[in-house]
Formats: structure tokens, C-alpha cells, sequence
């Protein structure tokens, strides 16, 4: 019969013994980094433990566990998931005394201070410990060590459009375009902003300029004691200029490709500028490179 562990010592717990924690906030793990894991638990074994708590004997826990289900990780998921991998039958454990809210809150510290969460993860965490235990801003901020602010700013990423979110979570937008946004009240004209630094690879530091010339029409102020002065945006339908410029590339691609250019000026101080070119058939790309090369 298996000797029932006490808060202290280490001990060899079956695997098919343990659950995952249920209340985990990361939900992808990075598999490289877990096969590196996997790696040097081969070479030199599990070197640090892993937490776990013997199971509620609540029947809402009862009801979704496995029959022979005795444990629940605190802390050590992904040196769980490793050996689970190497199909290994034991893993060494400690087991503590742990309710709900420290589950939660141990399993949110674990991943944020050890191995960073995504953003949107990250905000769906904070949002989860807030919500689970009716903690404000402030609370959540105590427990997880950061300021209140950065707790706000996280869980308003959720307010973002799925798109954007899934995006950030990828990281394929730098959060702080995110943030830029986030002070737009409606959802297509966010959207409309990200299509743009997705397309555009616009720098943080003009969205803002974008999102405040949309906020305040009336103009963007440019340095202290200036008097504000009004966001322009030109492209080919507004400005001749632009218009020469794009009938001259037009002349040096193949037939029905679109051109447009952009800038974005303050007064006359010059902030951006980009060229797009549309096409209507997957062959004109190649027309395209070819017209280039």
C-alpha cells in the first residue's frame, strides 16, 4: 500500500494518480521548449518536484476525475506533461494543503513568474482570479506582485475584437499596438486600425497618432506650448501628387494591378508613408515580381 506523503517529503506518486490543475491558465504549451524539457529529464532525471493536493472529496470533483484519481498538480504541469510523454510511471512529488483560490493563485504565479503567459492568456488569468474570488484590480495585483494598473490594462485586452486577440496571443502584434487601440469605442473601426499595422507595419507610435487624430478631430497637439494641428492622411484620391506618383508605378506593372499610396503628416511634418498594390488573380503576383525583377 502506497505511504500517504505529509506536506515535507518527497515522494514517487503514480502518474495515472495525478490530475492536471484545473484551474491552469496557460492552455498552450510551447512544444519546443517541452521537448527540452523532455531531454534533460532523459540525462539527469525530474530535478525538482513537483506540487501537488490530494483531491476534494466534493462531489463535483468526484464526478470529472478518473477512478483511481488521488492528486491534483499545484504547481509542475509541464514536468507532469514531460514524463506523461516519456510514458515514465512515477514522478516525484510533495503534496501540500491547497484550496481553490491558492490553486489558482500558485498555478497564475507559477506560469508569470516562471514561464510567461501569452498577453491574452495572461489577461484571462487575472480575469479568472478576479471573477472566482470577487477580487478588484487591487487585490489581484497584491497577489500576483505587479501594479493595479497593469492588471487593468491586461483584462481590457479582452474587450478587443477576436481577431486582434488572437493576434496578440500570437504575438504577431506587439501588445502595445493593442493598447493603442483599446481607447477606440467601436469594434470596426478597431479592426479597421489592425488590418492597417498588419498591412502597413505601422510603428506603436503611429497608431497612437492615428487613434488620437480619430478621437480628437479638431487636431493632435505636437509639442508643449505649440498649438494643435490636424492629423492629415493623403493617398492617391486626395492628393495629385500622390496621384502622378501612382499612374508612374502603375505605368512599370501589368495591367490591372492597383496602386495607392499613403502619408500621414502632422501640419507639414512628415510621420509615414506606405504603397499598396491590389491584384485580382493569384497569376498577377508573379506578374508583379517579374515586373520588379
Amino acid at each position: 500500500m502506497e505511504k500517504k506523503p505529509n506536506n515535507k517529503e518527497v515522494q514517487e506518486l503514480k502518474l495515472d494518480s495525478i490530475i492536471p490543475n484545473r484551474f491552469q491558465p496557460r492552455k498552450d504549451f510551447d512544444q519546443p521548449a517541452l521537448q527540452e524539457l523532455m531531454d534533460s529529464i532523459k540525462t539527469s532525471g525530474v530535478l525538482e518536484p513537483i506540487i501537488v493536493r490530494q483531491i476534494p472529496k466534493t462531489r463535483a470533483y468526484q464526478d470529472h476525475c478518473p477512478p483511481n484519481a488521488e492528486y491534483e498538480i499545484i504547481m509542475g504541469e509541464r514536468r507532469f506533461r514531460a514524463c506523461e510523454t516519456l510514458k515514465m510511471d512515477t514522478i516525484p512529488a510533495v503534496v501540500k494543503e491547497a484550496d481553490d483560490r491558492q490553486m489558482l493563485q500558485w498555478a497564475l504565479i507559477e506560469n508569470t513568474h516562471r514561464k510567461d503567459l501569452n498577453p491574452i492568456e495572461r489577461a484571462r488569468a487575472y480575469k479568472q482570479l478576479a471573477d472566482t474570488f470577487h477580487l478588484t484590480h487591487q487585490q489581484v495585483a497584491e497577489r500576483v506582485g505587479v501594479g493595479r494598473t497593469t492588471i487593468t490594462d491586461f483584462i481590457r485586452l479582452l474587450s478587443l475584437p477576436p481577431e486582434i486577440q488572437e493576434d496578440v496571443g500570437r504575438q504577431t502584434i506587439k501588445i502595445g499596438h493593442a493598447m493603442a487601440i483599446l481607447p477606440i469605442p467601436d469594434s470596426t473601426r478597431r479592426l479597421a486600425l489592425w488590418q492597417r499595422v498588419k498591412n502597413e507595419d505601422l510603428s506603436v507610435r503611429h497608431l497612437r497618432i492615428l487613434v488620437d487624430a480619430y478621437l480628437h478631430p479638431r487636431g493632435v497637439a505636437v509639442g508643449a506650448g505649440r498649438s494643435p494641428q490636424q492629423y492629415k492622411e493623403l493617398h492617391v484620391g486626395n492628393d495629385p501628387q500622390l496621384r502622378e506618383c501612382a499612374e508612374r508605378l502603375r505605368q512599370k506593372l501589368p495591367d490591372n494591378i492597383g496602386v495607392d499610396i499613403h502619408h500621414g503628416k502632422i501640419g507639414d511634418q512628415f510621420l509615414f508613408g506606405s504603397i499598396s498594390l491590389s491584384y485580382r488573380k493569384e497569376d498577377d503576383l508573379q506578374r508583379i515580381l517579374k515586373a520588379m525583377e
